[in-house]
């Protein structure tokens, strides 16, 4: 079943907030030493950034957490971030395994993987912002 999500203004604006605020939360977190939630907040930032550019240049975005599909579907609105997704499809995978890790199943990330993590968040979020 495909559920979309159909947005109002004010809802896009605020995918646009949570993803800058959770991108803020994950450098925080790299700066605490909380490496786990660096990668978790890193995930949560481009998946909403995602939802933003569908939601406010195609009024709607998919019920889903995957980013790939994210990217599948946003790529008919911004081409550009198809080739991002290319570039860094093992980190926006490491991502996806972050999200259900830090809900789910208990799982460590080294420092120099967040930072890439945390890196590559940020190259999306400004691309989608």
């Amino acid at each position: 079943m495909d559920l979309r999500r159909v947005v109002g203004r004010e809802e896009v604006e605020i995918l646009r907030e949570r993803a800058l605020m959770f991108l803020a939360a994950a450098r925080d977190d790299l700066r605490a030493g909380r490496v786990d939630l660096a990668a978790f907040h890193a995930e949560q930032a481009c998946q909403l950034a995602l939802k933003y550019v569908l939601a406010s240049r195609a009024g709607y975005y998919p019920h889903t957490h995957s980013l790939r599909r994210l990217f599948e579907e946003a790529r008919a609105v911004k081409p550009e971030l198809w080739s991002l997704y290319e570039r860094y499809m093992f980190a926006f995978e490491v991502m996806e395994d972050a999200y259900l890790g830090a809900r789910y199943l208990p799982r460590r990330y080294s420092r120099d993987v967040a930072e890439h993590l945390v890196k590559v968040a940020e190259e999306l979020v400004a691309l989608c912002t």
